[in-house]
């Protein structure tokens, strides 16, 4: 009887560690996004252990290129919130929501826009 207690102890020590339900996930890391609409463009950047980001790209648009700038926060929940700046000033928003594995969302950048999916590398 106490072999059949320790083994079932075991066994349940080993899946509530396996499990991911049980394991620390974060969305602190290396991800990918990318746009797609108005301007089809890929992103790569991180979020830091304070659940924040900021990045930079050139990026063509109409035959010129622009530094386009991604700074912004994800929630607890998951939720994305960050400004689209370039030529200096704040010129529309991504929005969304993550996972710790990926992301779906919208971008608007007032004359384009689109959607936004994102990878976690």
């Amino acid at each position: 009887m106490k072999f059949k207690i320790n083994s079932a102890f075991m066994i349940l020590i080993v899946l509530s560690t396996s499990c991911s339900i049980f394991q620390k996930d974060s969305f602190e890391g290396k991800w990918q996004l990318n746009f797609t609409g108005g301007i089809n463009e890929t992103f790569d950047f991180v979020i830091t252990p304070q659940n924040d980001f900021s990045f930079t790209k050139a990026v063509e648009y109409q035959g010129q290129l622009y530094d386009v700038t991604i700074k912004g926060t994800v929630s607890a929940e998951g939720i994305v919130k960050a400004d689209l700046i370039a030529m200096g000033q704040v010129l529309g928003f991504v929005a969304g929501n993550l996972t710790y594995e990926n992301g779906t969302g919208k971008w608007d950048a007032s004359y384009v826009n689109g959607n936004w999916t994102a990878v976690k590398k």
